[in-house]
């Protein structure tokens, strides 16, 4: 298994996985053109996961400076792993390295989010080191 930082080239391998961590009909028409942006962007790194030269996860890390303690923290978007790689530890390989690169931009901290019903993916984080810390206060908007 590799771990990666993605490039242009990884694209379509990230976008086949995003059914599986979003729960969207379809992917955005513009997805693609995000993707581009993301990956060039300061603010944030994409990784991904490779076993054979296929991509099998993926996640979105991204740095929010926060003025009061004078550097970022991290927050994690969308850690997906392709359902018929899941248990075999390529979400740990992939968390370890957004940790890697967290510490790396000098956050403070690290951030993840979750579903109550995904009791599977808050064991997953409690086994890597995560503490469940509070709520997540959501309110959806519409564009």
């Amino acid at each position: 298994m590799q771990i990666a930082l993605a490039t242009k080239e990884d694209l379509d391998g990230i976008l086949a996985l995003q059914d599986q961590v979003y729960k969207v009909k379809q992917i955005h028409q513009d997805a693609t053109k995000i993707l581009v942006d993301l990956i060039g962007a300061h603010y944030c790194n994409i990784v991904i996961a490779k076993v054979d030269n296929k991509i099998v996860g993926s996640a979105t890390i991204l740095y929010l400076p926060i003025p009061a303690y004078g550097k970022p923290y991290a927050y994690l978007e969308g850690l997906v792993v392709d359902k018929n790689f899941r248990h075999k530890g390529v979400g740990t390989a992939l968390l370890g390295k957004l940790v890697e690169l967290a510490k790396g931009k000098g956050c403070y901290k690290f951030v993840g989010t979750s579903r109550f019903a995904s009791e599977d993916v808050h064991q997953f984080y409690e086994k890597c080191g995560f503490a469940k810390w509070g709520f997540e206060f959501r309110k959806n908007l519409k564009t």
